[in-house]
């Protein structure tokens, strides 16, 4: 018979998410986690089977609890030109919170991607792919409501935008204060004006 979990799963989940979001999966050792979940060696295994299973665990809590504000934007099926707004403004508040200068979990780990296994390397992607679908979605239909001009190169400012979307955690991990980002982004939905 299995022994009973003796601790809270979510906030495991959550103690982990942070020590990966700050040290990355290479740089995240077993005893770093045994200490920020203060969880044995032996009940993170049973429950996860081994570091990649936390991480992949971890991941999935992120999105589920850090990066659903931006998945709920970029996932209706209408969204336009105001969600993309939204979308950036949502990310410049971040920039203004203590974990904003983490960057972001999943843009960090597509930086390690290569260095995955296909599984965990295919999952961050998915997440990736996810968010650029929908910037590309959201152009689309501002063009079709003619909030956007007919002939306007969708893909060309989907791929921009994206990768401005890309870059703005990376810039906070990197040390860029709040105003900075606020003005890269100011600049990049200058292009839809």
């Amino acid at each position: 018979m299995a022994r009973p979990r003796e601790f809270s799963l979510p906030e495991t989940l959550d103690k982990a998410m942070r020590v990966f979001w700050a040290k990355g999966y290479f740089g995240t050792s077993i005893e770093d986690l045994v200490a920020a979940t203060g969880v044995s060696r032996y009940g993170l295994y049973g429950e996860f089977g081994d570091k990649k299973g936390l991480f992949l665990a971890a991941l999935q809590h992120y999105q589920a609890n850090v990066v659903r504000p931006l998945l709920d934007i970029v996932e209706r099926p209408e969204a336009s030109l105001a969600d993309l707004r939204a979308l950036f403004a949502v990310l410049a508040e971040f920039s203004r919170q203590p974990g904003g200068k983490l960057g972001c979990l999943v843009f960090n780990s597509v930086n390690e991607a290569g260095l995955h296994d296909e599984a965990t390397a295919g999952k961050i992607l998915e997440i990736r792919e996810h968010m650029a679908k929908g910037i590309h979605r959201m152009l689309v239909n501002a063009v079709s409501g003619n909030e956007l001009p007919a002939g306007f190169d969708v893909q060309r400012e989907a791929d921009f935008l994206f990768g401005v979307l890309h870059a703005l955690p990376m810039m906070a991990r990197a040390g860029a204060d709040p105003a900075t980002i606020a003005n890269v982004i100011q600049v990049a939905l200058s292009t839809l004006d």
